[in-house]
């Protein structure tokens, strides 16, 4: 009898383990605490707890960052350095607090804010940026405009990064998602992995100038 519990004890052990090492490839925030921008809003202080940044271009291409700031560290920075060298419209909402960023996070589904809805409504082409948790150096690439996103995963490829296929909930592939709310409703979304964003955050490390430019290949071919 000892022998049958400790063997249940062990395979619970092990089913648990497995749990958490798939959760590892989620987004920060497991479970939202605000529904959508107007909870948060009411919730939370601007330029406090918070801020939005935007830019706007004559350019059809919107490069967005909604898990921005301490939210989803460095997608801020990738999303407006591909926006300032590509001259595209520019928008993150940013975590600015202290501690616990988390709690800002709105899922792609729920975000909408107002000035990202107009700037991304607006675009006929749409990043969306994004941060997952792993210890290893990739992206996931995906969203409804399936053509792009096979561009950027080859660029990608050719420039040295390895590009995984994403699991189901980090898809981008709900057409409720923002970043397929567009004028043609269809983007790419990009979940970078934590280990890839900390390097792109390390002085003197030209990873980060080749995936930018990686990217920009992808679009500037897509937009012709």
């Amino acid at each position: 009898m000892n022998s049958i519990i400790i063997r249940i004890v062990k395979i619970c052990s092990l089913s648990l383990m497995m749990l958490t090492m798939l959760s590892g490839s989620n987004s920060y925030a497991v479970t939202d605490k605000f529904n959508n921008f107007k909870e948060l809003s009411l919730g939370k202080r601007f330029n406090e707890d918070y801020k939005i940044s935007h830019t706007y271009s004559d350019s059809n291409i919107a490069v967005i960052a909604i898990h921005g700031g301490r939210i989803e560290k460095g997608t801020t920075e990738l999303a407006h350095e591909l926006a300032s060298r590509g001259n595209f419209n520019f928008y993150s909402f940013q975590g600015i607090k202290r501690k616990d960023n988390s709690m800002l996070h709105i899922t792609s589904t729920n975000f909408d804010e107002p000035k990202a809805l107009a700037m991304v409504a607006k675009s006929e082409i749409t990043l969306s940026l994004h941060g997952c948790r792993g210890k290893d150096e990739f992206t996931y690439v995906d969203g409804l405009d399936r053509e792009l996103a096979e561009k950027i995963r080859l660029s990608l490829e050719d420039n040295g990064f390895t590009v995984l296929d994403a699991p189901k909930h980090l898809a981008g592939a709900s057409k409720s998602n923002i970043v397929n709310r567009n004028a043609r409703n269809k983007g790419v979304q990009l979940e970078i992995s934590e280990a890839l964003r900390v390097r792109f955050l390390q002085l003197n490390d030209d990873a980060f100038n080749r995936y930018v430019n990686a990217i920009l290949e992808a679009l500037s071919v897509a937009s012709m």
